[in-house]
């Protein structure tokens, strides 16, 4: 898709994504620079009531959350009503906030977990019912509400604590479970199908991260280019979609180190860290 094929215009606030590292191969040098590049369909326009740095939440996310929820176990594209019943674990994470709000925009019941302090936040999303993780009830909880026919999960965080959580709630039939990070297949029951998405399959070449090899997955990159005008064109405008809190770190990416050692303390949650090159300061 050439640039003028998209119908954006000079001086249009547009945003994407990019490997976010150096990626020697493809010559890449990723996202912590002044200037990218991204191919012209597979950016989207935002609204001039989004700042860029909330947009700066969205590309990968957004593109995350619709992957599995609608290529991979293919819910019906927003705006929709299909009334499945689908559970989010980890709605308070960035992927999992977008998960809630694309599932609702489907017309899903949407059950979520997170921490207590975050359901009325969650709620306001479009999560229909939510349950805190930490419960030692939570799965007989959520088998209550779904009287046993759930088939449709997300896990927002992908390890073995959160899989058997998902795994034990899933009793509807042809259930399946969409996980963001490899390694734990082996944790799935046979009778439940895993549908495993990393979202750097959009730009339409093979990817190695994670220790995974990932093939050439064209489907992704036409599914990515026709969502984001989805984005463009719908969600955004019509406010279907919001972006995640944004806490900005002072100092641009002299502060990246102070990010991590902040994720690594746990405190960060349900807001993303954005850091503003032009604040960056040689040191």
């Amino acid at each position: 898709m050439k640039y003028n094929e998209c119908n954006y215009k000079k001086g249009e606030r547009v945003a994407g994504c990019v490997h976010g590292g150096l990626d020697r191969e493809f010559g890449i040098r990723g996202a912590y620079s002044e200037y990218v590049v991204q191919e012209a369909s597979l950016v989207f326009r935002y609204p001039s009531r989004i700042s860029p740095e909330s947009a700066a939440t969205i590309p990968l996310a957004t593109i995350t959350a619709a992957l599995g929820l609608f290529h991979e176990m293919d819910l019906p594209l927003p705006p929709a009503t299909c009334e499945t019943l689908i559970l989010v674990w980890a709605g308070s994470t960035s992927v999992g906030q977008y998960a809630i709000q694309l599932a609702k925009a489907a017309g899903c019941f949407v059950i979520t977990t997170a921490s207590s302090i975050r359901h009325d936040y969650l709620k306001e999303l479009g999560a229909d019912v939510c349950f805190d993780y930490k419960d030692r009830d939570v799965v007989s909880k959520i088998r209550q509400v779904t009287k046993d026919n759930l088939s449709y999960a997300f896990d927002c965080i992908s390890e073995k604590k959160s899989i058997e959580y998902v795994c034990a709630v899933l009793k509807g039939n042809n259930s399946q479970v969409v996980t963001v990070l490899p390694g734990i297949s082996n944790e799935i029951p046979s009778h439940i199908k895993e549908r495993h998405i990393m979202m750097y399959t959009i730009f339409g070449r093979e990817i190695n991260t994670f220790g995974q090899h990932y093939d050439v997955k064209p489907q992704h990159k036409e599914f990515a280019e026709k969502f984001y005008k989805l984005l463009s064109d719908v969600l955004l405008p019509n406010g279907l979609i919001k972006p995640n809190k944004v806490k900005n770190m002072p100092g641009g990416l002299n502060s990246v180190e102070d990010g991590f050692q902040l994720m690594m303390n746990n405190r960060v949650s349900a807001e993303k860290l954005v850091y503003t090159i032009a604040e960056t300061t040689n040191q």
